[in-house]
């Protein structure tokens, strides 16, 4: 099966969104579209498109009149707040569906797992963060947590704006190993308790 070209709206979010994630962009800069547009040699439409949906993911702030700027990292005691509220999110998805999940989400996310590990080997830090939660939302999936993963989206965004785990890119590669080794055996307290260890 083919895989459908993504369109100029979804190249232009994600571009748009590697940088943030990147720390490409100050937080607090407001966002222009005509510049954006020129710079990626599309019309204003799909960067228009793309700062709607990231103000949704939780990466940009939009201000009535004013445009879209750059949210600000939450400050420590925000993002522990944060941070144990996806893991309450992940622990109640793995809670409620591991033991339901199939072969066949299993190995969906054992492929998420392979492309994190291949982020790690590149050392490219924005896709390591990137792949990072995707693996994360692909166990949510997989456990049948696709109502939660909106909400989850808007948290991870938050802590991705201070991602942390770019100094030992394997070690943060072995901790996901554990958290798939724990998927696979649709152990339930194995698999919070990697997570808990992994989220921070």
């Amino acid at each position: 099966m083919s895989i459908a070209p993504k369109t100029v709206r979804e190249q232009v979010t994600n571009q748009i969104r590697d940088e943030l994630v990147a720390g490409r962009f100050e937080a607090g800069t407001m966002l222009r579209e005509t510049e954006l547009a020129n710079r990626f040699g599309v019309s204003r439409g799909p960067v228009r498109d793309a700062f709607i949906q990231l103000s949704y993911e939780g990466y940009l702030a939009y201000h009535a009149n004013r445009g879209v700027t750059v949210r600000h990292p939450p400050n420590p005691e925000n993002r522990k707040f944060i941070t144990s509220l996806r893991q309450q999110i992940e622990t109640h998805a793995v809670e409620r569906g591991l033991a339901k999940a199939t072969d066949d989400e299993i190995d969906n996310i054992e492929a998420a797992l392979d492309r994190l590990k291949a982020a790690c080997d590149s050392g490219d830090t924005t896709a390591i963060a990137l792949q990072d939660i995707e693996f994360h939302e692909t166990i949510m999936i997989g456990c049948g947590a696709e109502d939660l993963v909106s909400a989850w989206r808007q948290l991870c965004s938050r802590m991705l704006l201070t991602y942390s785990r770019l100094g030992d890119y394997h070690q943060a590669y072995r901790e996901h190993v554990k958290i798939f080794d724990s998927v696979k055996a649709r152990s339930i307290e194995a698999t919070i308790e990697a997570l808990k260890a992994n989220i921070k």
